[in-house]
């Protein structure tokens, strides 16, 4: 778990000179977004697609004033026996707004566009579909909006088709006790009945409620498909009726205030083409959705929880890690020219396919900036011995340096590690170099990254500590 804000992806953007302004993130027309959410289980169309366990989703888009948009969407899965960890989504369409010349007493809103399902390490599974949808709001608050999804017959697939209804209405919208009530119903025609099933509906009641421009819903959701394992099989029903519950964050969403000035909220979403901890992979090499929700006080305090998509030893599933300590900066009354940054804290590693490779480490740490520009820190993390585990200990140096506009405004980063395992397996040394590229609200990294550890290899052969190129979006919000 990389426990500062995650960076990262596409060299080509990381050399230009562009940027997005702060204000109204827009360049040419064209407007970027994020988006994270932590949820109890991701549920498509009334069915588990994580076995009915937590997910970790994220999503960048960009749109032009014309209409055009153009997007991806991630979120871990877990489909029994496969080793796919990743679900990616990319999409494009167009979407407008009109009232016929002023003939409609309200806006209709109409998109239409193409979205493939790319899953990771089972291309098998890929499909595309076609959609288009229409919205309304006939009074204040009140949302309708309805949407047809058309599988294409592709890679000998047999996509079905999919009818989605949804409403939402918003009471007291300009009072801080404002929350919103939500309904779904859709109906899935799978047509390759033989391999998922009967077509069936499926249906969602809930109410949310946005604090501080986070958004928090708790919603029942179930379905009348009678296939017991649910589309994927297995023992455990998929499709039964559960209550989820989902924090998520989209940028520039602020909404009401927190309860005091001194605390403040962020999160961030991170897509990445290899999930590297400690110079290791810990998606078998295969690309990562990642995010984070952190709360800190102005005292220093902090908590937060970061999550990813993981695939060890070919089960795929989500690490979690959440985390608090106590964080301040301090010049030693003027005694140094600098400021200089301590840390301190516990953090805690939850595997929801795995309980037994759990763990908790406690961490301290510091950074300094001695010149404009440069930033240097240094952590050191001490496993604790819990639940018959032995953590090791591991000690991080890091520093990154920014040049001036005038040389592309690019930061330069560099890391190194020591690992001393203490489970019987070898200690080493990681390390990292790289560039990196802010854009307004979104960031860029490309980075190498290597070991001297020869030990890192999961059972299907792959080895994972081997050296690679990394490359990262993301979005701090």
């Amino acid at each position: 778990m990389k426990k500062t804000n995650i960076s990262v992806a596409v060299a080509l953007l990381a050399t230009s000179s562009i940027s997005f302004a702060e204000e109204d993130r827009s360049l040419w027309g064209i407007t970027p977004s994020a988006s994270v959410a932590l949820t109890t289980d991701y549920i498509w169309r009334g069915v588990s697609q994580t076995n009915n366990d937590p997910a970790i989703q994220g999503s960048f888009d960009l749109s032009h004033d014309s209409g055009l948009y153009f997007g991806v969407w991630g979120s871990n899965v877990e489909f029994g026996d496969q080793d796919t960890s990743m679900e990616l989504d990319v999409y494009a369409g167009i979407s407008r707004e009109t009232d016929f010349g002023g003939k409609l007493p309200f806006a209709i809103g109409y998109d239409l566009g193409v979205l493939h399902y790319e899953y990771t390490a089972s291309s098998a599974s890929d499909f595309t579909e076609i959609y288009f949808g229409g919205s309304i709001s006939p009074f204040e608050n009140f949302n309708f909006s309805t949407y047809y999804y058309y599988g294409l017959k592709i890679n000998h697939n047999r996509p079905g088709e999919y009818t989605d209804i949804s409403a939402d209405y918003t009471f007291f919208p300009d009072s801080p006790g404002s929350f919103t009530i939500l309904a779904h119903g859709g109906y899935y025609n799978q047509k390759d009945t033989a391999n998922l099933g009967d077509d069936y509906w499926d249906w969602k009641v809930g109410i949310a409620k946005n604090i501080a421009g986070f958004n928090f819903e708790v919603a029942y959701s179930d379905t009348d498909n009678e296939g017991g394992g649910g589309i994927y099989g297995g023992s455990q029903s998929l499709n039964d009726g559960r209550v989820v519950a989902t924090i998520s964050k989209t940028l520039g969403d602020h909404g009401p205030g927190m309860i005091s000035d001194s605390i403040h909220a962020s999160a961030s979403a991170a897509l990445t083409t290899d999930y590297v901890w400690r110079g290791v992979s810990q998606t078998n090499n295969e690309p990562a959705i990642q995010g984070s929700f952190d709360v800190a006080h102005d005292s220093g305090i902090y908590v937060g929880a970061w999550a990813s998509s993981f695939e060890f030893e070919n089960h795929a599933s989500m690490e979690l890690d959440v985390y608090g300590g106590f964080s301040r900066e301090t010049d030693f009354g003027g005694a140094i020219p600098f400021g200089l940054t301590y840390d301190l804290g516990a953090l805690r590693y939850e595997y929801t396919s795995s309980a037994k490779s759990n763990f908790t480490e406690i961490y301290v740490g510091g950074s300094i900036a001695p010149i404009e520009n440069l930033n240097i820190s240094t952590y050191y993390y001490y496993g604790l011995k819990i639940e018959h585990t032995h953590p090791g200990e591991y000690t991080d140096m890091s520093l990154d340096y920014t040049l001036p506009k005038c040389m592309g405004a690019l930061t330069i980063l560099g890391h190194a590690g020591y690992y001393n395992q203490k489970q019987g397996l070898d200690n080493y040394w990681d390390w990292k170099a790289g560039v990196a590229r802010d854009f307004g609200p979104l960031n860029i990294e490309v980075a190498y990254t290597d070991t001297d550890d020869s030990e890192a290899i999961n059972s299907d052969g792959r080895r994972l500590d081997e050296s690679k190129v990394v490359a990262t979006l993301s979005a701090t919000f």
